[in-house]
């Protein structure tokens, strides 16, 4: 199995290059942990997908600490992949310099999946620990014929400080997911779990189930994605400052009942960065971790 990692964010809230940034003992990013435990669930091949850019950065302090056996893969996106004559131009007019999202990520790596079978998709990050990796190369190997992802519980997966984005998930009696509503702004308030939305602040329970997009998808996603993609760019507006994300595509596929998605329980803990005060809370998480013999220090041996 493949584990596609999205890594080709450009860090605005974080401020910096957060892909690289040291959070273990020995400068270990949060990637490394996250490779670290998909290794030892059964994924054995890695894609990385990065902007040309950060390339260099990537080598030096990430590739040149892992074991020269696992085996990887680039795949690249741009503001300028998988766009026609039409719609380049059309991208020259806007100015847009935002990243197209997470859907449009997908479909830059698709040479590198198409023909793989079952693979995974991970934030490069996020932490999800290594009961999810388990929970999605198991499911993945059982039953390909299906999407799943771990659902971990909202008051899991918001930091004591800053807002996050979050996508609560609605499940069904049987595990399966019905609906994905993406609460762009999420944050701790007086013991209370807060987000913003159009009708004002609303309080969201500590137990919702929540998506921190670890996926475990099979290849028929992608001519779904390839389509909706299309439509995303016909449209003038899109051009301004919106993006292509994977739940789209997932929703997609199940209001067309060609794909079922089966959520996993996985009760743990999981962060990120996603603001420059992350970074302080997140080596201290993962000190904590490896105190605990979670994780070896340093993370990797060269072999």
């Amino acid at each position: 199995m493949r584990l596609l990692v999205l890594a080709a964010g450009i860090g605005s809230r974080f401020g910096g290059v957060k892909q690289v940034a040291g959070v273990g003992p020995h400068g270990e990013t949060l990637l490394e942990y996250s490779l670290f435990d998909a290794l030892r669930s059964g994924f054995d091949h890695i894609v990385f997908l990065i902007r040309p850019e950060i390339e260099e950065d990537f080598r030096t302090n990430i590739l040149a600490r892992l074991p020269a056996s696992v085996p990887y893969s680039f795949a690249y996106q741009t503001s300028e992949s998988l766009l026609g004559g039409e719609a380049r131009a059309r991208l020259g007019e806007s100015g847009r310099t935002k990243p197209w999202g997470t859907g449009h990520a997908l479909l830059c790596a698709r040479e590198q999946l198409e023909h793989a079978g079952p693979f995974a998709v991970a934030n490069a990050d996020d932490f999800y620990g290594l009961l999810g990796f388990k929970k999605v190369g198991a499911r993945l190997s059982s039953n390909p014929g299906e999407f799943c992802f771990p659902g971990y519980r909202l008051d899991d997966v918001v930091p004591e400080s800053g807002p996050v984005s979050r996508a609560i998930c609605s499940i069904d009696a049987q595990g399966y997911l019905e609906e994905i509503v993406e609460h762009k702004r999420v944050w701790r308030e007086d013991g209370h779990l807060l987000s913003r939305r159009e009708g004002g602040i609303v309080e969201l329970s500590p137990e919702a189930v929540v998506s921190m997009n670890l996926w475990g998808f099979n290849t028929s996603i992608f001519d779904c994605a390839d389509r909706l993609w299309k439509d995303f760019l016909s449209d003038p507006a899109n051009f301004e400052s919106r993006e292509f994300f994977l739940p789209e595509i997932v929703e997609s596929m199940m209001r067309e009942k060609t794909i079922r998605v089966k959520m996993l329980p996985a009760s743990a803990q999981s962060f990120g960065l996603t603001n420059p005060g992350d970074l302080r809370e997140t080596r201290r998480r993962i000190s904590g971790l490896v105190l605990q013999g979670a994780y070896p220090s340093p993370l990797w041996e060269r072999a």
